[in-house]
């Protein structure tokens, strides 16, 4: 251990603590414990703290009175993450219209912490978190995650997020970064001009990991590649917010020589799972949160079968999401990791559902189910699905170089053929050759945007 990581975990981390009101270094030395725990423990602390919560909203959240007695349910009929089902899914919906209902009365307003959702599945929402799960628990989860990938905290970590996410940081805040080391890049303001200053900051400040969205990464992988620039040493690269697909995964892995770390993360529930280094699926905090892969009724898929991510945290007592519909989909990983760790893990892909295209056969289709990997030897940088009709799809596409007219037939007809089988012979297709696609509000590159709201003709 260095001096300075040394300082940063006895020192500075405590002292945050103090200032904050958190308990943020106590419950990352939790964590580090509780990820070898076997199965058997794990699962019983997390039914005990089920247990807590469930009886906690049952007394102090109306709107979980309220369910549960309409259902004939006491708190005893929750016990176990397979008792959950009894209970319906919390959706985004559920949350805008009940906002008041769901907040637990009694509980501190000061220490109420609003957020809000991005919105990059046409759903913005508004909510509230406890300071001791944001700061405290969502902390920890997040240094654990980071240290699964090789930094500590006291270690560099350059962020590639847009700045417009911080505004006018606090003074806390602002602080919690000096002392941590954390460094931003702001995506939105990456040019042809501005990519090689990137480069030589990341040289200049060696990052223990590079950390931000899939596809504002992959632009400087982009651009390191292409310009024959040396890459520069780092000592993580970790992606979340946004799928990581397998082409990016190869063009980062091929210019900084490290498997990517993939990190599924919401504004709602921060640090959900995490790879290890075995790349072998995404470890659920199952401590802090429980997660469940269910179909559109809510009930339990088994390992491989894609459906619905719901996330139970269960920490948050200032509003309790129990069930809460994250608008994800992924699936479950059979087994057990070869690192030891014996949590749930999610499949390396997750999926926005608020994305999912229907065919007029009546398909639900997402990226979850598509295998992108033919676009790598394109040369394709980046993809987006757009349906602005049942029967039409058109996907628009950024090379990695500019095209003549020859190439640019060649490389829709190439294209097209990549996605003709998977969106089948009801939809008609459409290739544009584009020079950028535009990400959502919060930096995030969409795979999908589909503006038909459901199926054709009521179908299910």
């Amino acid at each position: 251990m260095t001096v300075y990581r040394s300082l940063a975990r006895h020192l500075l981390l405590p002292g945050l603590d103090v200032l904050r009101r958190t308990h943020a270094a106590r419950c990352l030395r939790e964590l580090e414990e509780s990820q070898w725990w076997p199965r058997e423990r794990l699962e019983e602390v997390q039914s005990e703290r089920l247990q807590r919560l469930v009886r906690y909203a049952y007394e102090r959240v109306p709107y979980y009175r309220r369910l549960m007695e309409s259902r004939g349910l006491t708190p005893d009929a929750i016990r176990t993450a397979a008792d959950l089902r009894l209970l319906p899914v919390l959706t985004r919906g559920e949350v805008r219209e009940r906002l008041e209902e769901l907040l637990a009365a009694g509980f501190a307003r000061r220490e109420l912490l609003r957020g809000r959702t991005s919105g990059s599945t046409g759903e913005p929402l508004s909510f509230y978190s406890s300071r001791q799960e944001r700061w405290s628990r969502s902390v920890a989860r997040s240094l654990r995650a980071l240290e699964w990938a090789g930094a500590y905290p006291g270690d560099t970590v350059m962020h590639i997020v847009e700045r417009g996410r911080f505004v006018t940081p606090a003074p806390l805040r602002k602080l919690s970064r000096i002392l941590s080391r954390e460094v931003y890049e702001d995506p939105s303001h990456f040019t042809v001009s501005t990519l090689p200053l990137v480069v030589a900051r990341i040289v200049r400040l060696h990052p223990r990991a590079l950390r931000g969205y899939a596809s504002a990464v992959c632009i400087i992988a982009e651009h390191i590649r292409e310009s024959g620039t040396p890459a520069p040493e780092v000592g993580a690269i970790v992606t979340g917010g946004e799928q990581l697909l397998e082409g990016q995964r190869a063009l980062l892995r091929e210019v900084f020589g490290r498997e990517p770390f993939s990190k599924y993360s919401s504004f709602e529930n921060y640090d959900i799972a995490m790879e290890c280094s075995a790349h072998a699926g995404l470890h659920v905090a199952a401590e802090d949160l429980i997660v469940e892969v269910v179909d559109d009724d809510g009930q339990p898929l088994r390992p491989g079968q894609v459906g619905r991510i719901l996330v139970t945290n269960l920490h948050e007592y200032a509003m309790p999401r129990i069930r809460y519909d994250t608008s994800d989909e992924g699936s479950f990983v059979e087994g057990t990791c070869s690192c030891g760790r014996v949590h749930p893990r999610l499949s390396a892909v997750i999926g926005r559902t608020g994305g999912t295209i229907y065919t007029p056969s009546g398909r639900k289709l997402s990226t979850v189910s598509l295998d992108s990997s033919g676009l790598v030897p394109l040369g394709i940088r980046q993809f987006q699905l757009v349906q602005e009709q049942v029967d039409h799809v058109t996907i628009r596409v950024v090379p990695g170089a500019a095209v003549s007219g020859a190439d640019a037939a060649s490389l829709t007809a190439a294209v097209r053929a990549q996605f003709c089988d998977w969106l089948g012979d009801d939809v008609r297709l459409e290739v544009a050759i584009v020079e950028r696609i535009v990400p959502s509000a919060a930096g995030k590159h969409l795979y999908l945007i589909s503006n038909v709201s459901g199926p054709p003709h009521g179908e299910a």
